[in-house]
């Protein structure tokens, strides 16, 4: 019995890349039909949670952004990082190779873990990664309580 193997190129980055262009006509086409003038593009930027014995650590990727270009707010023990990303200008007579950096509005929103102290929550934009600390109330930190 003889079998033969043929080995084939793989074609799953290109199937990735018709999908991505598909969902790119599809955008364009239900702007014109729901008479927008604009494709609307928006997106969430990926965020990072780290927890120790004193605080909670968000870090959220807003590369390109200010800090000027974000809003951080506190309500009902949800915390809430919103902004909007600029869409990059192009030079005259220029035209787009390939466009992948989202741009538009964002929101994203997370509930503050039990024991947050939220008059104590602060943020710092380096980078292009915003940081927020939410430090724990000092009656849910872990404490060594001795035998005397």
């Amino acid at each position: 019995m003889l079998v033969q193997v043929r080995r084939y190129p793989t074609i799953n980055p290109l199937l990735s890349e018709i999908a991505d262009f598909e969902r790119q006509v599809a955008k364009v086409f239900d702007s014109f039909l729901s008479g927008e003038a604009q494709v609307s593009r928006s997106y969430a930027p990926p965020m990072d949670i780290v927890e120790n014995d004193n605080e909670t650590l968000v870090v959220t990727a807003l590369s390109g952004m200010s800090k000027d270009d974000v809003k951080i707010s506190v309500e009902n023990d949800i915390l809430t990082i919103s902004g909007t990303r600029k869409e990059n200008q192009l030079p005259e007579k220029a035209r787009w190779v390939r466009n992948e950096i989202r741009t538009g509005q964002f929101t994203r929103s997370i509930r503050l873990p039990k024991g947050t102290d939220s008059g104590k929550i602060s943020a710092e934009m380096n980078d292009g990664l915003l940081k927020i600390v939410l430090p724990k109330a000092e009656e849910v930190k872990p404490r060594e309580i001795r035998v005397q």
